[in-house]
């Protein structure tokens, strides 16, 4: 499913929103994408740049040169920056930024956009850099944030966006799907709780990262009951193989979907999880302040992308929960 049936199909309200706005050439300098995570907000922002750049149709056609140019990266007047990514400098940033803004549009459409993903992650310097650029925003440019997280962000900075809130989607919807389309269920529930849209859900049945981090916490969860054996599997297996970001992302998020599973099974709610039932008891009896444990452990993922240790960051997450 592309990006403009997904947004007709399940997200209708910023779907007429950004249609009216394009075709009325209201289209705000500035938005904020906020989302619940895995809602594909880096798809949904180049899919709105392309349409503000493309002349052929309303929302982009995706067939004309000006939205294949945005596909392939090749558009002059497109930056795209993810503040996730701290080898991005804030010299750097603010160069091509200003050099957007002060340079003629390279491209014949005359629009400039500069789309920033994970807003939440730059830090209050970069944030007050950004401002200078939202006070005064030159005539045909555009600026694009997404966020999982919009309270992380300075009020400062969503004082000068308007801000778009996409609905978390129903569950049981990729559940049925994948029912009908004769898909085993296990890790569609587990997937399901990582990704707000099912072709990623499908795409990362074979992740590595997920099928990595879903192992090792499952025999971490396991071990629980004996918590020497417990911090001896993190130490020997869990800090030798999640060694880079983007498996320590995926193995946080899912450590989280666990953690909340549990916090549920504690408070006599219906779980999720159905298929991982005792993984979750095991976990709701043996970590004594799961709401602390879910903010804890959120705190430490926000920090995966300030370059620190990550063996350090997994011992104080993984071994603070246990006490």
């Amino acid at each position: 499913m592309n990006i403009k049936e997904y947004l007709k199909k399940y997200q209708p309200i910023p779907y007429n929103l950004f249609y009216n706005a394009l075709k009325n050439n209201t289209f705000f300098h500035g938005y904020l994408l906020s989302a619940p995570k895995g809602s594909n907000l880096e798809s949904i922002a180049r899919f709105l740049a392309k349409s503000l750049i493309c002349n052929q149709d309303i929302y982009a056609c995706g067939k004309c040169n000006n939205c294949q140019r945005v596909d392939s990266g090749n558009y002059g007047d497109l930056l795209v920056f993810d503040a996730k990514n701290n080898n991005i400098k804030l010299e750097d940033v603010r160069y091509k930024i200003e050099d957007l803004f002060t340079k003629t549009a390279s491209e014949k459409r005359g629009i400039k956009v500069y789309i920033i993903l994970n807003i939440e992650y730059l830090t209050a310097k970069a944030s007050n850099m950004l401002l200078k650029f939202l006070e005064e925003p030159p005539k045909n440019t555009y600026a694009i944030f997404t966020s999982e997280n919009e309270t992380r962000i300075l009020e400062t900075i969503k004082s000068r966006l308007e801000i778009v809130r996409f609905a978390r989607l129903n569950k049981e919807i990729f559940i049925n799907r994948a029912k009908e389309e004769n898909i085993e269920l296990n890790d569609i529930y587990l997937l399901a709780y990582l990704y707000n849209n099912y072709d990623d859900i499908i795409l990362n049945l074979k992740n590595e990262d997920f099928l990595l981090a879903k192992s090792l916490l499952l025999e971490y969860f396991r071990r629980l009951n004996n918590k020497e054996s417990a911090r001896f599997y993190v130490e020997k297996e869990i800090l030798s193989q999640i060694t880079t970001k983007s498996k320590a992302y995926c193995f946080y998020d899912l450590l989280v979907a666990f953690l909340t599973e549990a916090l549920k099974r504690k408070n006599h709610q219906l779980i999720f999880f159905k298929y991982y039932e005792g993984i979750v008891d095991i976990i709701y009896k043996n970590i004594s302040n799961l709401d602390q444990a879910i903010r804890t452990i959120l705190q430490d993922e926000h920090q995966i992308s300030y370059n620190l240790n990550l063996s350090l960051l997994l011992l104080h997450s993984l071994n603070g929960i246990l006490h």
